[in-house]
């Protein structure tokens, strides 16, 4: 299992201090929503970019206290697709029947639109993902990767049930062996 990225990694990396990870990280704003504190641009930049580049994820309390409430995220081409709309309905009826949420976003098959969704997904800690990229949806998939984030592509040549089945008893493998 790889190491926990800290924000002591990221700081030393990024050569400043703790307290300035945290502060950005954590997008710290006043009342009226300006920066509570200021940081220059390219401080910034070199923090975000260097916690990019470890492959930091947050870690978020309130989900780490109910291990058993898993988040999916499904990232389908158009939901107004028969195939993917009877997939959606059995990935859900799966999920709920293993204690997970799942989160859906629609790439339209524009792999832009894609790539977005799994920075979403990604910034959000799910803990694993299912999707069908668009050509040209690579990068996304690479940066789920990199993020450690268990990731299964359904097979769209079979039943959309069979497929939607088999491709949740994947990523519930994939993810049992990364908790």
């Amino acid at each position: 299992m790889p190491k926990q990225i800290t924000l002591k990694d990221i700081a030393q990396e990024a050569g400043v201090s703790v307290a300035l990870v945290s502060f950005v990280l954590n997008n710290r704003m006043d009342a009226d929503g300006k920066p509570k504190y200021r940081v220059g641009a390219q401080t910034r930049e070199r923090i975000l970019e260097t916690a990019q580049r470890l492959g930091y994820r947050q870690t978020e309390p309130e989900r780490s206290a109910v291990p058993s409430k898993r988040v999916v995220g499904v990232i389908l081409p158009d939901p107004a697709d028969a195939y993917y709309g009877s997939l959606s309905a059995e990935l859900e009826r799966v999920a709920l029947t293993q204690g997970c949420t799942l989160l859906f976003g629609y790439s339209r098959w524009d792999p832009v639109r894609f790539q977005r969704l799994c920075d979403v997904f990604r910034s959000r800690h799910a803990d694993g993902m299912v999707t069908v990229p668009p050509e040209g949806g690579q990068e996304g998939l690479d940066m789920l990767q990199r993020a450690d984030i268990p990731c299964v592509v359904p097979e769209t040549d079979r039943d959309p049930q069979l497929s939607a089945r088999a491709c949740a008893a994947q990523l519930f493998e994939l993810m049992n062996n990364t908790l």
